[in-house]
């Protein structure tokens, strides 16, 4: 089980990280304008938030067999093998979207700090 769950965290982990990734390529091309480039970080960041959240309420929309953490799990049977597996996602997912929605809430208070001072 223990082992399920670090596969589960690896796979939401790698994708939150390319999402952070697009979201700081964002942040620093529009680094000449920052009450601009606040505004779209807080605006990314809520939305990756968002999304991570969207799919930890729906952890079946991605078949089992497309997700990586199913490659350990070929023992069990098709049944107990999907329930295990959509709530240990749904769990990481929760999680994920928990951690992004400090860092987002932040940003828009820094946005709005400069929105406010300018």
């Amino acid at each position: 089980m223990d082992r399920i769950r670090q596969f589960a965290d690896l796979s939401v982990r790698r994708a939150a990280g390319f999402g952070l990734l697009a979201i700081a390529l964002v942040v620093l091309a529009l680094h000449a304008d920052r009450t601009l480039a606040m505004h779209a970080l807080a605006f990314l960041l809520t939305i990756e938030a968002i999304t991570l959240y969207c799919f930890g309420l729906h952890p079946h929309w991605v078949p089992r067999r497309r997700r990586e953490i199913w490659l350990p799990m070929e023992g069990l049977g098709e049944k107990r093998g999907e329930r295990m597996i959509s709530e240990i996602m749904r769990e990481t997912f929760m999680a994920y979207a928990r951690r992004m929605a400090g860092p987002a809430l932040a940003a828009w208070v820094l946005d709005l700090g400069m929105r406010l001072s300018s």
